[in-house]
């Protein structure tokens, strides 16, 4: 059949159909086969799912002690929609409980199984929808016989390189007190050569929050919650350390006074209608409130606005997300994850359970990166 439809039509078709089936017609013809598995096709397909409204959900349940993954619909208006609800396979097992997950982007899920301190644990790259990974390399930056933490970002555009940025901060007492002494020590990972290399000349004064470390990727680039001290009392000025993952650079983004002389600590990163957003929780003993701030022009100090106040009966334990429409995925002690209303300030219980802190919650959007035949530059595994 596919000897009488021209290929320029016939890629137009494949275009339109989700993975699933793209995967069966590999099938076909050997002429498919090497049109689906091309690298033009990959990418033009992840571009063209860009209406896509599907989020990434991972809870860990206590009751069979595993962590599942899920993907969830949204309704045009960005509303959450508790009936399409649809299982991952998960192929893996934690030694900690959970993962870390590091970040998503184009179908591919960044994880790591460290438990918040192990720096030498293995990090694994998977794509829930051809059900692929890789295991990474060991990262050649170890030092042993200093103790040090290691925090990483993960992210790409299509047509470019996925990316794995890995930043090692090493810790000296005489470093005014704060434990880890800048710059840190960077090595990237390309899903292009399947190698790391070291980044030589790195000019960062602000440390990343260390262990409870999270990032925020947005337009090509990692975002991640930091500091600097200010003086030797232990006196820091938050900010946001960003690392571009085309050309490789840091930079940062600067927070508004009223938050930049808070305690980084007590702060959360989102991604916002496209563009960064900042909780600022209140205190931690009886945890019942937070405020959400939003950046409308990306870059800019000034642009810096507060929302919203989120307010809970039942203890919060962390915001999780936020979707299209505005609400807010909350996780709440004794309840599971609700999604609040900023309008109404209302909250609906979603029946979803799980320990609360294990609660992750991310756009997503299929794609056939690491699909057997589609070259990236490392080993694939079953």
């Amino acid at each position: 059949m596919s000897d009488f439809i021209p290929t320029d039509i016939l890629i137009e078709i494949l275009l339109k159909l989700p993975v699933k089936s793209l995967i069966r017609f590999t099938t076909v013809a050997k002429s498919w086969r090497s049109i689906i598995t091309s690298r033009t096709f990959i990418d033009s397909h992840i571009s063209s799912g860009g209406n896509n409204r599907t989020l990434l959900l991972r809870r860990y349940d206590k009751s069979d002690k595993l962590e599942h993954y899920s993907l969830l619909k949204t309704t045009k208006d960005g509303t959450y929609r508790a009936s399409s609800f649809s299982q991952l396979e998960f192929p893996f097992k934690s030694q900690n409980g959970y993962f870390r997950i590091v970040g998503s982007c184009d179908g591919l899920v960044c994880l790591l199984d460290d438990l918040f301190v192990n720096c030498s644990s293995p990090i694994v790259i998977w794509n829930p929808s051809v059900r692929n990974h890789i295991v990474l390399p060991n990262p050649t930056i170890n030092p042993k016989e200093v103790p040090h933490i290691a925090a990483l970002g993960f992210g790409g555009v299509a047509g470019d390189v996925y990316k794995v940025v890995r930043l090692v901060y090493c810790r000296k007492s005489e470093d005014f007190g704060f434990g880890f002494v800048v710059p840190p020590m960077v090595e990237i990972y390309s899903l292009g050569t399947g190698k790391w290399k070291k980044m030589i000349g790195v000019d960062v004064c602000l440390r990343v929050l260390e262990y409870m470390w999270n990032q925020a990727f947005l337009n090509g680039v990692v975002h991640w919650l930091a500091y600097e001290p200010i003086d030797d009392i232990k006196t820091t000025r938050a900010s946001i350390l960003s690392f571009h993952m085309g050309n490789e650079v840091f930079g940062e983004v600067m927070l508004p006074e009223q938050l930049a002389s808070e305690s980084v600590t007590s702060f959360g990163m989102f991604v916002i209608w496209k563009s960064l957003g900042i909780v600022k929780y209140d205190g931690e003993e009886t945890r019942q409130s937070c405020d959400v701030w939003f950046m409308k022009e990306y870059g800019v100090k000034e642009s810096w606005i507060k929302l919203y106040r989120i307010r809970t009966l039942e203890r919060l334990e962390k915001v999780v997300g936020f979707l299209e429409s505005g609400e807010a995925l909350l996780a709440l002690m004794n309840i599971g994850l609700v999604a609040y209303n900023p309008f109404t300030m209302l909250t609906t219980d979603l029946g979803i359970d799980g320990a609360p802190r294990s609660f992750y919650v991310d756009n997503y959007s299929e794609s056939l990166l690491l699909l057997k035949g589609h070259v990236v530059g490392a080993t694939e595994e079953e």
